[in-house]
């Protein structure tokens, strides 16, 4: 099998989404746990297909997609969001040129730290990804829970919080957060999740904003981003009572392993461990006490 690798077209985004989806249901299925992953709409990577900060690559043979990745880029500050290759066309090293072309991609544009995050139980690829000097630094918690068992639970108040007004806006309180959190702003994904989050909030204490979080219609949680001295708990409850408006059957959020005031508040209000997460990156960055990723991809 002759394989080609080309970028990405906006025609090739919607099969791509199905290879993700196939793979990541194969590997969980090799690893005893259900199938989990519905395809919806590729969003984010139309949008990053329009920026010229983001790479997107698709294998292709004899007409067909075998693998796709997508990066994407803030300041200096490079992400690998997917790297999935298309079941029973694995090990034949579309992973490894598909990583080469994204890598590339970091090192034409200066990148001074890369990162990714990927299945805990993933190790051949977290394998390939340490060969490309990209280590394991933040175990990920993926956590969920019934909506009624949190909502009976939450009795104690959190912080205040109001919406965060529609893109376009002053954002300078959003830049300050990420900096001081990330270390990096990220303005290009926050115009996008105000345009996709059933609820975007902004944290506030004493009148001054200290952290901000979004909730999907499923009731996922992140990104969520917290100052530090901010208390914890009381910024996932405040967090959690918005949630709990969008009527979302179960809540779930993925939280990093040494936020342990926030994994304490979370499993004391009825949250269970559901996957395990690793991110992997070139050097260290980021309070990750102080921050819950959206998922694997958005970071």
């Amino acid at each position: 099998m002759h394989i080609t690798y080309r970028p990405a077209t906006a025609e090739d985004l919607e099969p791509a989404t199905r290879i993700v989806q196939d793979a990541y249901n194969h590997l969980r299925l090799r690893h005893g746990l259900a199938p989990s992953i519905s395809r919806g709409p590729p969003l984010f990577q139309t949008f990053s297909l329009a920026e010229p900060s983001s790479s997107l690559w698709v294998a292709e043979a004899e007409g067909a997609l075998q693998g796709f990745a997508f990066a994407w880029m803030r300041q200096r500050f490079w992400f690998l969001a997917q790297l999935f290759v298309r079941p029973g066309t694995q090990a034949k090293g579309i992973g490894h040129a598909l990583l080469t072309k994204t890598l590339r991609h970091a090192e034409e544009n200066g990148a001074e730290n890369r990162a990714l995050i990927t299945m805990a139980y993933n190790t051949a690829s977290t394998g390939l990804y340490i060969q490309n000097g990209l280590y394991p630094r933040e175990p990920l918690l993926r956590l969920v829970a019934p909506a009624p068992v949190v909502a009976a639970r939450i009795l104690l108040p959190g912080l205040e919080t109001m919406p965060i007004k529609p893109w376009p806006g002053s954002r300078d309180w959003l830049n300050r957060i990420d900096e001081k959190v990330l270390g990096f702003r990220r303005e290009g994904q926050h115009a996008f999740q105000l345009g996709i989050a059933a609820r975007a909030l902004r944290l506030e204490q004493a009148g001054q904003p200290v952290g901000y979080a979004y909730v999907s219609a499923i009731g996922h949680i992140g990104p969520l981003a917290i100052l530090p001295r901010t208390d914890p708990g009381k910024a996932l409850r405040a967090v959690l009572r918005g949630a709990l408006e969008v009527k979302s059957p179960q809540l779930s959020m993925m939280v990093p392993g040494r936020a342990e005031r926030l994994q304490e508040a979370a499993l004391g209000l009825g949250f269970r461990i559901d996957e395990p997460f690793v991110l992997l990156s070139a050097r260290p960055f980021g309070d990750w006490s102080h921050y819950l990723p959206s998922n694997a991809g958005f970071m």
